[in-house]
Parts: structure tokens; C-alpha cells; sequence
């Protein structure tokens, strides 16, 4: 008897499942931080950039300025007619492409010259450019432009050229984008050969001893890794190679053991049974090596006999051990008192008595007196036995509550009629418990159903065949309960 357990995916397993892994965890935190520092040194290097061409830039236009005044101080006898022809012949050579909004502005005395080929002459120019040259930056913004402005004064004579920053920003855009794009593809190569040695040095290995453990969980103790070029993994690789040769020793050590309590279990149920008047098969499966199920075939005075049938809660080596109790407790009883209820009875205060906790049994026992074909039988809280008598089906149902659950339980012994020809069958619920894939049980229906049609079958055959339809039923599902099946037919 076993319950089904239904898996859950626990909350540990629902974190591993959504765990990153550790290309992950090296990889974006060190380009993350990498490209935090290219970002902030270009931002730098970019203002420290262009404040440098800057002040080229003012310097060249200041040294413009320098030569322009010399000439003026020179062309200003002339007459201002004749400077105002200079200053434009000077501006006009200057095309906007190599020196975008260049213009020139000169104070001789109280009167104020602006270059006019370009048409940028106008007052709030000469307030703009005068701005900047009092600024220290030597910028300042003309309406939608950034001015620097150079400028020099020699005698009466103030001259102020100005050129707008678009080109000088333009071209350090240029080159700064330019280096950019070589800074992320050196970062990418980086990126790309530091993943290559992460697989190799951590990545690889690492999946390599969680095959070899995933291996060892599923059953193959004793494979081994193989070795690595790392000492901390080729470390952790031999204390799971060590691991899984002693599991493997302790594995070999259990199966002896299991094969020594397979056999003692084999022995302790009754072969080749012959009683007179009857035909007798039995089948008996454990759903690991030792199980909790057994039966059992007992002669009694007078010449009767006693068939028994029980399930032990769960299955394994505790349940055979409970078991193997409840079979020397039934043979005592029969020394004592034939009676099935009474057996019952006695082997349920001997149960209660020992206080095992968690295990609980369920018994059939049906007696048999040839003299006067007569058939009793008592169970406690077993699977009910199943009697094919004049082609039809008959269930035999519990007469008690299970053992050990109650020590002053009671159970009744009740006589069926019997008629030569007809057959018993004795299970387990293992029988008509036994799952598919999905979910649907054998049921009882299925296994009268099966007692009916194999009635014209020899009892050995015919069990047999119940036994394979419960197999084909399963399917490649495993046996998760024990399986017992003993079938008399009165001869």
C-alpha cells in the first residue's frame, strides 16, 4: 500500500532554475565596469580636447589679428575708405567651409569697421565678439553659434576676428567616434576572447562534473572525470571520482545485502504448495528487492488449511521486516487457535503491542475443510478477495479494521458456499492499484472480469495471464507498490 506523491518544483529549484551563469556574472559586470571608464575618460579627454583647440584656435586668429592691425596702422592714412577695402578683401578670402563664420571688426579711434562680404556685420555682432574677448574662455554665443574670437590692440587700433566652433567641434566629433568605434571592437575582441577563456578554464569543466554528479544521481556509481588543466578543478574532480568509488563500494555492499534479504524473503514463502482437493498458484512481485507483501499456506489439525494473504504499509526493507513478523506471529497463532478471526485477533494485539509507528497491515485469511467443502474466511481491512463461483464474480468484503491500528479490535469469521469448480483469487492492492501513464487504475472490475474469462484456462495459465495484463497496463510505468496474487481452485 502506497500513496501516490504528487512533484512539486520547490522554491529552490525554481531559483536554480532562473540562476545566470557564471559567463555572465564575470563577463557583463567587467565590460560594464570597463565601459563605464572608456565613457568617463573620453567624456574627459574629449572636453580637455576641445578646450586645447580652442585656445589653437584663438591663438591663430589672434595672431590674424596681430598681422591685421600692423597693416591697418600702415593703410589708415589712406584713408578708412581704403581699410574698409583691406578688411573685406582679407574676409572675403576666407571660405566658410575652412573657417566657418569668419569676420572681422576694428576700432580705429571712435569709429568702428566691420568686414561686409560675408553680411554678417551688424551690432550685435561687435557686442558678441567683444564679449569674447573679454571672456577668458574667448567664446560667446551669437544667436544659434558659439563664437571664439581673437584679438589684439596696438596704438588706437582694437581688432577682434571671429570664427564660429562648428568646424572644430565637427572634426573632433569625427575623430572622437572614430576612436570609439576602435575602443569597442578592441572591447569585443576582449569580450570575445575572455568568454573564449572562460569556457574554456571554468565554463567546460564545470559542465563536465555536473554530467559526471547528474551521472552518479542517476545511478551509474563508479564513473569517473576526467582530468583538467586547472588545480581547483582537477581538486574538486578527485573528490568526486573518490565519491563515486565509495558509493559505488557502498552500492555493491547493499545489493549483497539486498540479495541475502531477497533470499531470506524468497525462503520464507511457501513453494510448491500442494493441498488435496485444491489447485494452488501463486505470484509474488515486490516493487523493490525486499517487499511488504506476503502469503502464505498453512496446514491445520483436522485436516484443514489455512491460506494467508497480508500488505504491510509501504514497501522496502521495513515493510519486509513487518512482514516477516506478521508471518511468525500467524504461524504462532495457529498453534493456539484456528479460528480465522481469532488469529486476526491475536496477531493485532501483538502488532498494537510492539508500537510501530507508522505501519499498519492489512490480512485475508480464508480456511478450508475438505471433509465438508466448506470455506471461511476473515479479513482485516484487505483487498477483497475475489470468488468465481457459477460464473459469476463474488466479492468477499473486510471483516475488521486494519492490524495495528486498534488493540481491542474485533473481527468476524464468515462461511461462503462453495461448489467444485470454482476458483478464489487472493491480492494485494497492488493489483487492481496499478497505474498507467495516465493515471487510470487496474480496478477490481478488470481483474473479476479477467477471473471470468480464464475460468476454462488451468489455474497456473490463467494467473499468468491476470498477472501480464496488469504489466500491459502499466505500461513503461514502474511498480510503485507491491504484488501479490495467490488463486485456489476447488478440485
Amino acid at each position: 500500500m502506497e500513496p501516490a506523491v504528487e512533484e512539486k518544483q520547490t522554491p529552490r529549484q525554481s531559483q536554480r532554475s532562473s540562476a545566470r551563469s557564471v559567463r555572465f556574472h564575470l563577463l557583463v559586470p567587467v565590460n560594464a565596469v570597463l565601459g563605464a571608464a572608456i565613457l568617463v575618460f573620453l567624456a574627459v579627454d574629449y572636453r580637455s580636447e576641445l578646450a586645447e583647440r580652442i585656445e589653437d584656435k584663438h591663438m591663430s586668429l589672434r595672431e590674424e589679428a596681430v598681422t591685421l592691425a600692423l597693416a591697418v596702422q600702415r593703410l589708415r592714412f589712406q584713408g578708412l575708405d581704403a581699410v574698409q577695402a583691406y578688411v573685406d578683401d582679407v574676409c572675403g578670402r576666407m571660405r566658410d567651409a575652412q573657417s566657418p563664420g569668419h569676420h572681422i571688426a576694428l576700432r580705429i579711434g571712435d569709429k568702428m569697421l566691420q568686414a561686409v562680404v560675408h553680411h554678417r556685420a551688424s551690432p550685435e555682432m561687435v557686442r558678441a565678439m567683444q564679449q569674447a574677448a573679454a571672456d577668458p574662455s574667448h567664446r560667446a554665443r551669437f544667436g544659434d553659434h558659439e563664437l571664439v574670437v581673437g584679438h589684439v590692440t596696438v596704438g588706437d587700433i582694437t581688432v577682434y576676428i571671429s570664427e564660429y566652433l562648428t568646424t572644430v567641434r565637427r572634426q573632433l566629433h569625427a575623430e572622437y567616434w572614430t576612436r570609439l568605434a576602435g575602443i569597442l571592437a578592441l572591447g569585443l575582441l576582449a569580450a570575445i576572447m575572455l568568454d573564449a577563456v572562460l569556457v574554456r578554464v571554468i565554463v567546460r569543466p564545470t559542465q563536465e562534473l555536473a554530467a559526471t554528479i547528474r551521472s552518479i544521481g542517476e545511478g551509474n556509481l563508479g564513473v569517473q572525470t576526467k582530468h583538467f588543466g586547472c588545480a581547483e578543478y582537477e581538486y574538486l574532480g578527485q573528490v568526486i571520482n573518490d565519491m563515486s568509488r565509495a558509493l559505488a563500494r557502498a552500492e555493491a555492499a547493499r545489493q549483497r545485502e539486498m540479495e541475502r534479504a531477497r533470499s531470506i524473503q524468497q525462503h520464507l514463502l511457501p513453494h510448491q504448495v500442494q493441498v488435496p482437493g485444491l489447485d494452488v498458484a501463486t505470484l509474488f512481485r515486490p516493487a523493490e528487492e525486499v517487499g511488504g507483501d506476503f502469503y502464505d499456506v498453512l496446514p491445520l489439525q483436522q485436516d484443514r488449511w489455512l491460506f494467508c494473504v497480508a500488505d504491510v504499509t509501504g514497501h522496502g526493507v521495513p515493510a519486509a521486516m513487518v512482514a516477516a513478523m506478521l508471518k511468525a506471529l500467524v504461524t504462532h497463532a495457529v498453534e493456539h487457535d484456528q479460528d480465522p478471526a481469532e488469529i486476526l485477533a491475536f496477531v493485532n494485539r501483538q502488532l498494537c503491542a510492539l508500537g510501530l509507528p507508522d505501519h499498519l497491515a492489512t490480512m485475508a485469511l480464508a480456511r478450508w475443510s475438505p471433509a465438508d467443502y466448506r470455506l471461511e474466511y476473515a479479513s482485516a481491512g484487505h483487498e477483497p478477495p475475489q470468488l468465481l463461483t457459477r460464473g459469476e464474480v463474488r466479492l468477499l468484503p473486510s471483516t475488521g479494521i486494519l492490524l495495528g491500528a486498534w488493540e481491542d479490535a474485533h473481527y468476524r469469521t464468515q462461511e461462503v458456499p462453495i461448489a467444485r469448480g470454482d476458483r478464489l483469487l487472493l491480492a494485494t492492492d497492488g493489483a487492481p492499484e496499478a497505474q498507467n501513464a495516465a493515471g487510470e487504475m487496474f480496478g477490481r472490475n478488470r481483474l473479476g472480469q479477467l477471473l471470468r474469462e480464464t475460468k476454462d484456462e488451468p489455474l497456473a495459465v490463467a494467473l499468468h495471464r491476470i498477472a501480464g495484463a496488469i504489466t500491459r497496463h502499466r505500461g513503461s510505468q514502474p511498480l510503485t507498490d507491491d504484488l501479490t496474487l495467490v488463486a485456489v481452485e476447488f478440485t
